[in-house]
């Protein structure tokens, strides 16, 4: 096996063959991580890619959580009615505690 075609077989025989041993130190890392209380970190870049692609609205769904997420409660306004600025005190109502 001569040219392209060798140094191809030969290329994926030797990620073959090391695909265990990046197994075994990545089972190695955890260990180690939870030894020394570290969280584990996954990384989702490539989950992050295939939204992109085959589902465009989960991706804009997970956008638009994200910035929901950021976004403060808006303020209450005066016009809000009685109850929502009590004495310089901010209440809101939530409908768990029936409203003083």
């Amino acid at each position: 096996m001569d040219g392209f075609g060798g140094a191809l077989m030969w290329g994926f025989l030797t990620v073959l063959a090391l695909f265990p041993v990046y197994g075994v130190w990545l089972w190695w890392d955890a260990r180690r991580s939870r030894r020394q209380g570290r969280p584990r970190a996954l990384s989702s870049g490539g989950i992050v890619g295939f939204d992109e692609v085959w589902r465009p609205s989960a991706a804009e769904a997970q956008a638009v959580w994200e910035a929901e997420q950021i976004m403060p409660a808006p303020a209450p306004i005066p016009g809000d009615g009685p109850g929502v600025i009590d004495g310089g005190r901010i209440i809101i109502e939530t409908g768990l505690r029936p409203a003083p």
